[in-house]
């Protein structure tokens, strides 16, 4: 089973480097986040494209333009099971800010996740302090939702661009390195998930932002797959797939994202795979 997530920054933008890759790399199951498709236009969405490229589609708009998360499975995957079911459309209450989709099969339950950043450009210290209040309330959310919704019987992913440093010291004061921030993620994988790539390679490795390797500044890794921890075991593969972070041979002047998808590979051919609990 290979599992993905990718932070398009603008689905339509990036249509050619989705098609081509969805095409080179047939993976099983994708979280998109950042779509940038609202509810009112949603039927820009490239529902046809994705269908034609063998996939089964859920998404959830935003009702602003700058969020919304779909979940794509391939219907090979699906291999005539029953039909994928929604569990869940935003965080309760908080439906409108397009940013969180859960869908269950009859083999896995995944959630494609976009956690809310910070104000665009220079930021004041207040403005700081009160991004940071308001991810680490908004990853509270997230956990009681997911706790109340945990099933035992199937593995759980959570995918998706999570706006919080994974790897590394956190610091105080610091959008996306906060202890706050930090503290809320964590509070979430207490739950039973564990950080599948970090997990695979082990602590020593430098992390990713954006797609892009960092040699400055290691560990600035935002973008997560979290699995079970019975699913961490069977992990074959996770890597970063920077080819997608440039230009594509077969593919001139198109504009690509300024992140890559995030890939992990599973290998579910073992009972063994269950749920986070």
């Amino acid at each position: 089973m290979k599992i993905a997530t990718w932070s398009v920054n603008g689905v339509n933008k990036r249509l050619g480097h989705l098609s081509h890759w969805l095409e080179k790399r047939q993976p099983d199951i994708v979280a998109l986040q950042k779509i940038r498709v609202s509810r009112m236009k949603q039927r820009k969405f490239p529902w046809a494209m994705l269908q034609k490229a063998g996939y089964r589609i859920e998404a959830h708009f935003s009702d602003d333009q700058w969020g919304s998360v779909a979940v794509l499975l391939r219907q090979s995957f699906l291999d005539g099971r029953a039909e994928p079911v929604v569990r869940q459309r935003g965080l309760p209450g908080r439906e409108a800010e397009g940013r969180l989709l859960t869908v269950e099969t009859s083999r896995i339950k995944v959630s494609s996740v976009y956690v809310p950043y910070a104000p665009c450009g220079r930021a004041t210290k207040g403005q700081v302090r009160r991004s940071i209040k308001v991810k680490a309330k908004w990853l509270g959310c997230l956990s009681k939702c997911v706790d109340d919704q945990q099933d035992a019987s199937k593995a759980s992913f959570l995918c998706g661009d999570f706006n919080v440093v994974a790897d590394g010291a956190s610091e105080r004061g610091c959008l996306n390195r906060s202890p706050e921030e930090r503290e809320a993620l964590d509070s979430l994988c207490a739950l039973g998930f564990i950080d599948l790539y970090r997990d695979f390679h082990g602590p020593g490795l430098a992390g990713f932002n954006s797609g892009t390797p960092i040699t400055n500044e290691p560990n600035t890794r935002l973008h997560l797959i979290l699995g079970a921890g019975s699913v961490a075991s069977l992990v074959t593969s996770a890597f970063v797939d920077l080819k997608y972070r440039g230009s594509i041979e077969d593919l001139p002047g198109e504009v690509w994202a300024p992140g890559a998808p995030v890939i992990i590979e599973i290998d579910d051919s073992t009972p063994k795979v269950q749920g986070v609990r």
